[in-house]
């Protein structure tokens, strides 16, 4: 199975105000997030995960958290991303899946005209649709990834304006 996601932000103290996120402390917060993540991926999913993995951490605290994660991971570069220590050098990903052809690109300005439909982080809780994008960002999706059939059923109920 396949799985969509980003920012995370471990280990990043301020995004809980930022985000107005529902944690006390940021120990709570990776917890919270590493139990949600492990309830929906399987060990042998993949992760494509859209940018800012992680906040200002050594490589040893990384990799510890990929190792308690489950899923293999792919990873598009953030704009929090260039200190974390995974070193992602993609700044997209192209995809198909579902008869269309998706970039997968970590902030909505970055995107590349030409698809069917986009999946991007960055925002948060600002927004989950824009026309023919997706917010993968975990502030949207009470902090699960998500597969791409439950992308296309709330986008659906977007555009019908039915609400989320």
């Amino acid at each position: 199975m396949n799985w969509f996601t980003s920012d995370y932000h471990f280990n990043h103290d301020a995004v809980i105000s930022f985000c107005n996120r529902p944690f006390r402390t940021v120990l709570e917060m990776n917890e919270a997030i590493i139990e949600r993540h492990n309830g929906r991926v399987g060990k042998h999913d993949t992760v494509y995960f859209i940018g800012d993995f992680c906040f200002y951490t050594s490589t040893v605290l990384v990799l510890s958290l990929i190792e308690r994660l489950n899923g293999n991971f792919v990873f598009v570069k953030g704009n929090h991303d260039n200190n974390n220590k995974i070193h992602t050098i993609a700044n997209s990903i192209e995809i198909e899946s579902y008869g269309m052809k998706i970039q997968l690109v970590h902030r909505p300005q970055d995107i590349t005209e030409g698809y069917d439909f986009y999946l991007v982080g960055h925002v948060h809780e600002k927004w989950k649709f824009r026309e023919n994008m997706c917010n993968v960002g975990v502030d949207v999706w009470d902090f699960y990834p998500v597969d791409l059939k439950q992308i296309l059923k709330a986008y659906k109920r977007y555009v019908k304006g039915e609400g989320l």
